[in-house]
């Protein structure tokens, strides 16, 4: 998965160390408003210069970046641990283009794909168009599976 990937109009190319504060700017931009509504207040998840890179992709459409992607292989799947997208690139297949990505991958390594969703975050009803199901949940957050075959 090191590579640079495209699909479409859509590449996916590794995160470098110079991507970082793209990578936290998206992250807030996104979810700031579901932590705030779910904890009362918003807190990033790291600074540029502590974040670890590694497993993340930035989303760029025309060599624009657009949003970032992460994942983690375990054992039996293949975790989305990030999918950011900058807002105006939302709700324009960009989603789902990478989610066909992530699946591919998934699939050429016999891994179903899991995530999980804040329960005030209505991207939940996109991953569950896209095949995904709730395979648990807590007052926090929803745990999902896509089964790949």
């Amino acid at each position: 998965m090191a590579e640079k990937h495209q699909k479409g109009s859509i590449i996916f190319r590794p995160a470098s160390k110079g991507d970082a504060a793209f990578i936290l700017n998206v992250e807030k931009t996104t979810m700031r408003g579901y932590a705030e509504a779910l904890w009362g207040k918003w807190r990033r998840s790291s600074t540029v210069e502590e974040l670890d890179h590694s497993g993340h992709y930035i989303i760029e459409i025309d060599s624009v970046s657009v949003g970032c992607l992460a994942l983690n292989e375990n054992a039996d799947s293949l975790r989305i641990k990030k999918l950011y997208l900058e807002p105006k690139y939302q709700k324009q297949g960009v989603g789902a283009e990478s989610l066909a990505w992530v699946s591919q991958i998934a699939e050429n390594k016999g891994l179903d794909i899991t995530l999980s969703v804040l329960q005030t975050n209505p991207a939940r009803r996109f991953y569950l168009r896209e095949g995904f199901s709730i395979t648990s949940e807590t007052q926090e957050r929803f745990q999902m599976r896509k089964k790949i075959p």
